[in-house]
């Protein structure tokens, strides 16, 4: 096979790219009626459904039974982290703040994950990651302050509080990256991820029944309905495992790249679907922490190969 040249991997990774994006600004429109959890709820059940059918369908289901018992403990304990305070944290801040915002500030996960990775993997931060933890820090606070230096931005409901959630959400999943590592190595990524994902669907099903229940989504529209459908299809159903078939064809370094487009496409499906506007100061932030993911993730695997 060339090592130039168009591969079907690339268009799949560009797919996977902006199905994550969808998520925020559908996400934003379906949390103005519907809460968080519910809407959480229902998008890891589909999306669990839809990976489980596609591990039956593919007949990779059969490497479940290749995990040790401590493996699978694991695997569902890492669904606490990736999946349920992702999941109550990422809708949470679509409830309270524009899409574009929620998804460059999530999107700095990957500065958490290589934070994360020294005490806890013992890897070395080297000057290029220290660069790039510093521009995405800086970017960070120019997008939490687009509107001005203000811990409540007039004219809106958003306060500095609110923009924690993404934060919070990014450094939840950081931890599910960093902890999941060396069980991702040994096992089946897919399978690890669809046992985090039946975790997170419990837990999140047995919050939403004892708080909020799920009155709204019973008596939601017709197009909210279609919403949480594509959600948990798209966001994980279909996008988790091109996402892993494409890791286990191409070299990851190749693969991360086209995580920076899933901020790009949410911004700018943001602005057309939702008519989102920002001050010059987000797009200088957004700028600095996709430069920080690009210098801190790039970099990296040049320093490991």
């Amino acid at each position: 096979m060339k090592k130039n040249g168009f591969r079907i991997e690339y268009l799949l990774m560009i797919i996977v790219s902006f199905f994550w994006a969808i998520g925020h600004p559908l996400g934003k429109i379906v949390t103005r009626s519907l809460h968080p959890y519910q809407v959480a709820a229902v998008n890891l059940t589909i999306g669990f459904v839809a990976v489980v059918i596609f591990l039956l369908i593919s007949g990779k289901i059969k490497k479940l039974s290749k995990l040790s018992p401590r493996d699978i403990m694991i695997s569902l304990g890492l669904g606490v982290f990736g999946f349920f305070f992702y999941q109550i944290l990422t809708f949470s801040a679509l409830s309270k703040i524009p899409a574009s915002i929620n998804a460059v500030l999530i999107s700095s996960n990957v500065i958490f994950i290589a934070i994360l990775a020294a005490p806890i993997l013992k890897e070395r931060i080297g000057l290029s990651t220290k660069i790039g933890i510093g521009l995405a820090a800086i970017g960070v606070v120019l997008v939490t302050f687009n509107q001005g230096f203000s811990l409540n931005l007039s004219g809106t409901d958003m306060d500095l509080m609110a923009f924690l959630d993404p934060l919070l959400a990014a450094l939840s999943f950081a931890l599910y990256s960093v902890i999941g590592k060396k069980l991702l190595a040994n096992n089946d990524p897919l399978i690890v991820a669809a046992l985090a994902l039946f975790s997170g669907a419990v837990l999140l099903n047995i919050l939403t029944a004892f708080t909020v229940g799920y009155t709204q989504i019973f008596t939601a529209s017709r197009t909210e309905l279609g919403i949480l459908i594509i959600l948990g299809l798209t966001m994980i159903g279909i996008a988790y495992p091109l996402w892993f078939t494409c890791l286990k064809k191409l070299p990851a370094s190749h693969v991360s790249i086209y995580i920076y487009l899933t901020p790009v496409f949410a911004v700018v499906l943001s602005l057309i679907i939702l008519k989102e506007s920002f001050s010059w100061l987000f797009w200088v932030g957004a700028v600095l922490i996709l430069a920080g993911i690009i210098v801190t993730n790039q970099l990296k695997f040049k320093n490991a190969e």
